[in-house]
């Protein structure tokens, strides 16, 4: 009787035989129709050369996109997906699908179908969570109405509201999944695509209701651009954030990127929330006590004010996204300098080593590390000291090191040396590359350098007292030598007196 599979470990199989001769003719066949679609565009345009600038823009990141994720990543089910699911947008929204043509509509079903089916499969393609299946079957349904629809079999109007209710969906099922998994690569790519997902649809969302708001107004030129381009924006964003989770590059920076992104929204909220209203009640008071001319400089007035509120927002602001984004990073910060202190007092180097090296590789996301103090190699982490001791063989630290020393090496390309109060480099803290193999970020390499002098500062001390206590027990060896010497002879003296 064949074993059950757990719950949640089937997956789609990878590409291969026919399936990948299949799916490379369809892209090649989608990547024609979409190339022909925006010709088509252009020779017979429907709104103005900028406007279709910006979505010849927009198509040709899509169309490089799928052409990447088809190139590297071809056997992956979920990128194909992806890479068929952008072409099929790139043709459809070349063409005004609120016109009558029945090929664009078809087009328009067909990348729902692939992209609501990837989101609910990404990254691996399993089922997950348990009720995926049915999530499935409901964007399969919504796919063969919007069909029916767009043929004219049926006359209702359920699929615009089903497929986004599937979309929702599906990114509830992505959030479940993320919940589920423990920290690692894949957590990362799901932290990638939330980002681009979020900021995506969150320009389109913009884009979208400022055009409703906009809709029967005299819109200036510069508005409607300014609208197009939101729009377009958040479909790249989109797609950029799929292809960097896929291709696995520079997955760790997704907090940084998260961080900053947020430090710059709510700063921009902030700063602007606050002229407006600094400037509705200067001119409100300006004008019940000095009259209608305060209206000329209140918002010069609210402008000096939001100026001087600049700094101490930003540093309110970064604190929070720092504490909220980068939180490993942000206790080892504020929690290392402590527990060297409390360690520094009577702990060897080995015990103070065991107890820093896991949580600088916890927050950074290191694979490997190693502490070197006086040319000794004194501990490391995920890696044995065997293997390690191999690969430092031939290493030769430079003369005049940089603060942060990078090399290619692929076993430490991270190398940060340990100096003593007088300058001279002591001990060096050797570092891993990440799981995806990229270098560490900005905040990383800020927080290592943060950290290095209470860290040196620490080591150096437990250092100098195991080197007293091994001159002292060397001295302690000797003069309990000298003393049993002495006795002996004193005995053989007694001997012969005897």
């Amino acid at each position: 009787m064949p074993a059950t599979l757990p719950a949640g470990s089937l997956s789609l199989p990878p590409l291969g035989g026919r399936h990948l001769a299949a799916y490379g003719l369809v892209w090649w066949l989608l990547l024609a129709l979409a190339l022909a679609a925006i010709a088509q565009s252009w020779i017979e345009p429907s709104s103005g050369t900028i406007i279709l600038g910006l979505r010849l823009s927009k198509s040709l990141v899509l169309i490089t996109v799928s052409a990447i994720l088809f190139r590297r990543r071809s056997r992956d089910p979920v990128a194909a997906m992806l890479a068929l699911a952008f072409l099929l947008w790139t043709a459809s929204s070349s063409i005004d699908i609120s016109s009558s043509a029945l090929l664009p509509a078809m087009l328009d079903r067909f990348r729902f179908l692939l992209f609501a089916l990837a989101l609910l499969l990404f990254p691996d393609g399993r089922w997950r969570p348990k009720w995926s299946p049915a999530i499935a079957l409901t964007i399969g349904a919504t796919f063969l109405t919007g069909l029916a629809e767009a043929i004219g079999l049926v006359a209702s109007k359920l699929y615009l509201p089903a497929a986004i209710g599937c979309v929702l969906v599906s990114l509830g099922a992505l959030s479940a999944k993320y919940r589920a998994i423990e920290d690692g690569t894949e957590k990362q790519q799901l932290k990638w695509v939330t980002l681009g997902l979020f900021a995506g649809i969150s320009l389109i969302l913009a884009a979208r209701a400022s055009a409703a708001l906009t809709a029967g107004m005299a819109m200036p030129f510069i508005g409607s651009i300014a609208i197009e381009g939101l729009f377009q924006l958040g479909i790249v964003v989109l797609a950029l954030g799929f292809l960097i989770s896929l291709l696995r590059y520079r997955l760790y920076d997704a907090e940084a990127v998260i961080s900053r992104s947020a430090i710059y929204a709510a700063l921009t909220l902030s700063l602007v929330g606050t002229f407006a209203a600094c400037e509705a009640l200067i001119e409100l008071l300006g004008q019940r006590y000095f009259g209608s001319s305060i209206g000329s400089i209140s918002g010069t007035v609210a402008a000096a004010m939001v100026a001087a509120l600049l700094a101490p927002l930003h540093h309110r602001i970064s604190g929070w996204a720092e504490e909220r984004f980068h939180h490993d990073l942000a206790v080892l910060r504020r929690d290392l300098p402590d527990l060297l202190l409390t360690l520094s007092s009577g702990s060897s180097l080995k015990r103070l080593a065991k107890a820093v090296l896991p949580r600088i590789e916890h927050a950074v996301q290191s694979t490997r590390m190693a502490l070197l103090v006086d040319g000794r190699l004194v501990a490391v982490q995920g890696i044995e000291l065997a293997p390690a001791r191999c690969l430092l063989k031939s290493w030769i630290a430079p003369e005049a090191p940089l603060q942060i020393d990078r090399d290619d090496d692929g076993a430490f390309p991270l190398r940060m040396p340990l100096r003593c109060p007088l300058g001279t480099v002591r001990g060096w803290l050797l570092l891993g590359p990440r799981p995806d193999g990229s270098f560490y970020g900005k905040d990383d390499l800020a927080v290592l350098t943060d950290i290095a002098r209470p860290l040196q500062r620490s080591l150096f001390a437990v250092a100098e007292r195991e080197a007293e206590q091994r001159l002292n027990q060397r001295q302690i060896r000797k003069l309990t030598h000298a003393l049993q010497s002495v006795e002996m002879k004193l005995g053989q003296l007694q001997s012969r007196a005897a």
